[in-house]
């Protein structure tokens, strides 16, 4: 009925796959990969690569996968893609909210403690998501350009230099200073939204001396297309002595320059509703709004340990939490679960 993916699957998942929902924008539009690829490496490997694959068949509800990505050193997953698309009507939509639950279910096994999900704002999706437990926190919009319609400048001189390990204290500052607190909260604090790609390169803009940091630019080049962030300090002005609105005009123009990008592919951006002078400066620059989408999460299920002996006494105390337990190699831990999710 539901479980992980397995050989058996892959006609199934091949079939589905042509009429799916796509939700991992950055990854999928920048160095897309079939979810019939993604699901074998992710079996072969112990989900060590590609993306965890839960599969669905059910007379009622039909068949269905989804698919989630974890994020390295977080005990945090994303939902990349799910399929068939909810075009098909009640019954998709029923497959999805069970794929949800499962998925969570799953994540919750891992030690995982938030899913995250990013869909589209217009979209029955969000009902979707939202009946299956997770709570919208923030809307964010997706930009894009051609590189071949920017001009460069050369007189862009601001003093970008590559991000070193010793700027993490000042980036966690901008962090903070940058994001509200709703946001660090329903986040599980200080998430520094970057991919984590090997083809990333990072430039900081520091405010004055090296302990702060005015600016962040991320910029992750794929084969097909290129992903830019752009983080700056509400207090930039002052820091820099620039207008903010032309600073991340200047920023984006000399990060672009930098990296030497191929002029005939696409850059996208993607903005938080909370930084709306970013939004500015990329406009500036040539870029263009591609989608708006809605950032949900919800909160899987905590671990507990409760000793098999003492669940029948009714007097007993309350089980006593441990920290999350990974899944390492494909075992699981001998812990239980227990409580609810958001």
């Amino acid at each position: 009925m539901f479980g992980p993916f397995s050989a058996g699957d892959s006609l199934r998942v091949y079939r589905l796959q042509r009429h799916g929902t796509l939700l991992d924008l950055p990854r999928g539009m920048t160095r897309p990969q079939s979810p019939l690829r993604e699901a074998w490496l992710a079996f072969l490997s112990q989900q060590a690569m590609g993306r965890p694959t839960y599969v669905l068949y059910d007379p009622e509800d039909g068949e269905a996968f989804i698919q989630v990505r974890y994020r390295p050193h977080q005990a945090v997953a994303d939902v990349a893609y799910l399929a068939p698309s909810l075009d098909g009507g009640k019954q998709v939509a029923n497959a999805w909210l069970r794929l949800l639950d499962g998925v969570c279910l799953e994540a919750a096994g891992q030690g995982i403690e938030r899913i995250f999900a990013s869909v589209p704002e217009s979209g029955a999706e969000v009902e979707v998501f939202c009946q299956a437990g997770f709570t919208p926190y923030a809307r964010e919009e997706i930009l894009w350009m051609l590189m071949a319609r920017m001009e460069p400048r050369s007189a862009e001189l601001l003093d970008l230099r590559p991000q070193r390990p010793e700027d993490w204290p000042a980036l966690q500052k901008l962090c903070v200073a940058i994001t509200p607190q709703r946001v660090r909260q329903a986040e599980g604090g200080i998430v520094l939204a970057l991919d984590r790609e090997r083809d990333c390169r990072r430039f900081v803009l520091t405010g004055g001396s090296d302990h702060e940091v005015a600016a962040l630019v991320s910029l992750c080049c794929g084969p097909v297309a290129h992903w830019l962030r752009v983080l700056v300090h509400p207090e930039a002005e002052q820091m820099t002595g620039s207008d903010p609105t032309d600073l991340v005009e200047g920023l984006v123009r000399r990060a672009l320059a930098e990296a030497d990008l191929d002029g005939n592919k696409r850059v996208y951006c993607n903005v938080r509703q909370y930084e709306a002078f970013v939004r500015q400066g990329l406009e500036r620059v040539g870029f263009e709004l591609y989608a708006t989408r809605t950032l949900l999460v919800r909160h899987t299920l905590a671990w507990a340990k409760t000793p098999v002996q003492e669940l029948v006494p009714a007097l007993k105390g309350g089980p006593e939490p441990v920290p999350p337990a990974y899944r390492i190699g494909g075992e699981r831990g001998p812990a239980r679960l227990t409580g609810g999710g958001s």
